[in-house]
């Protein structure tokens, strides 16, 4: 019986060289933490629904309708003035001169609004968001602007000819949609709405860089850089550009302007005579409710 504590002995021994070889011991049943390059990353903020510019005669908290312009929504539409120069600061010139003689702002027209204006557009718009693409229409003229989420490159602008929306592509960073546009028809204009009838609206290589998310109020943002060397004393930023949820139950309206814009020209004085219709959702009228659409 004196080799008992022998025995004991040899079998702890065994024991313990076991469990230092065996991969499912308990120190080795624990998985490692996961590491944060391999943590699935955060799915990016849905934008999608219906969305009034804050402070436009459509936000639901000013009371008005599209055929109105309160005292919320007046000055440059984009809150600042670009700095032009050479030939494109002197046709913005002639533009503002031969509109004064009619007694106008600006000429109102049919033909969309194009980028960056499109962005000032005075109604609603509407996102569709997907994984790969974000489209963002205008409900006014009807405009609709696509940013690319897949990765594709701009089109060389020799081989593609430019449009009123340009090319946008775009990716997340955390919260935050960072797009880049460009080939944009030069018929568009800065800080100002309507048309360069004379293509001076801006340069050939103008980019435009927006940051688009979700603020701390819950706001629709939108902050945008302007870069053209060849139109620009230097890079344009407008004003943060925001936008209230519309109230549930309000739904896109069809805008025909063909139909709305009823232009004339008053025989007395020569001003532009525009009839804008209202934009009021009859089953909402009154309802300042926010809430999503979706």
């Amino acid at each position: 019986m004196k080799t008992l504590p022998l025995v004991h002995a040899v079998i702890a021994l065994l024991a313990i060289l076991a469990a230092s070889a065996n991969p499912l011991s308990a120190d080795a049943a624990t998985p490692p933490a996961m590491s944060s390059a391999a943590k699935p990353k955060a799915a990016p903020p849905d934008l999608s629904g219906l969305w009034m510019p804050v402070g436009s005669s459509v936000d639901p908290l000013v009371n008005s309708t599209g055929a109105d312009n309160p005292d919320t929504n007046v000055g440059p539409p984009f809150g600042t003035t670009p700095a032009l120069k050479g030939v494109y600061l002197e046709s913005a010139r002639k533009r503002t001169e031969d509109l004064a003689k009619v007694g106008s702002e600006f000429k109102t027209s049919c033909k969309v609004l194009g980028m960056p204006t499109n962005m000032v557009g005075p109604y609603a718009v509407e996102i569709m968001q997907t994984p790969t693409q974000i489209n963002w229409a205008q409900e006014f003229l009807r405009e609709t602007r696509r940013i690319y989420l897949d990765g594709r490159a701009h089109p060389n602008p020799e081989e593609s000819p430019a449009t009123f929306e340009g090319h946008s592509v775009a990716r997340w960073e955390g919260n935050v949609l960072v797009v880049e546009t460009t080939n944009i028809r030069q018929e568009t204009t800065l800080g100002e709405y309507g048309h360069a009838d004379d293509a001076l609206g801006h340069g050939p290589r103008m980019i435009i860089k927006e940051r688009i998310f979700i603020n701390d109020e819950g706001l629709l943002q939108v902050d945008g850089r302007v870069e053209d060397p060849d139109a620009l004393v230097q890079p344009w930023q407008w004003k943060p550009l925001t936008f209230r949820r519309a109230p549930k139950g309000v739904e896109f309206m069809e805008f025909v302007c063909e139909d709305s814009n009823n232009e004339s020209i008053d025989p007395v004085t020569g001003a532009e005579i525009t009839t804008i219709p209202e934009r009021r959702n009859l089953n909402q009228t009154g309802n300042n409710n926010q809430g999503d659409t979706q």
